[in-house]
């Protein structure tokens, strides 16, 4: 199905360019999402005429993201979990977890913008990647500790 993106995803291309994916990955992600629209003439055209607001949009999102991202880079937060005497938790650090403590330290993040490769299930620092616009990543630092 093809399909023109309405702003940039990673490993698929840029805003505006007509590419090519997989049904499934068109009707339950990108659509509904709002990243994309099917290319067909009446939607090419539609496009054209909204290039100017959408790339203003895409502009003014970015510049939030770059003054977040200056003031998160680098920082390190501290999570409380009970474990063994071996430093393996009882239970895990998600991302629920890491975006949790960003925001009760005043940088406001979603879930869906860290980066975790797996769960974090062992005391110690941890790098976490965090992506706040498709074109803006930084990492942050968890220290999972038993007590403060």
């Amino acid at each position: 199905m093809e399909v023109i993106l309405l702003e940039r995803v990673s490993n698929l291309g840029q805003m505006g360019e007509v590419v090519t994916v997989k049904a499934g990955y068109a009707r339950n992600y990108l659509l509904p999402q709002k990243k994309a629209l099917r290319a067909n003439a009446a939607n090419l055209k539609s496009f054209e005429g909204q290039k100017a607001r959408l790339e203003a949009r895409n502009l003014e999102t970015r510049t939030r993201a770059e003054s977040l991202a200056g003031r998160l880079n680098g920082q390190q937060f501290v999570v409380i979990r009970s474990a063994s005497a071996s430093g393996a938790l009882y239970g895990s650090v998600t991302l629920r977890d890491a975006a949790a403590a960003a925001t009760e330290a005043g940088f406001p993040l979603d879930r869906k913008q860290v980066a975790l490769g797996r769960p974090i299930k062992e005391l110690g620092m941890h790098v976490v990647h965090v992506i706040l616009h498709p074109e803006v990543e930084v990492d942050i630092t968890l220290n999972v500790a038993r007590s403060a």
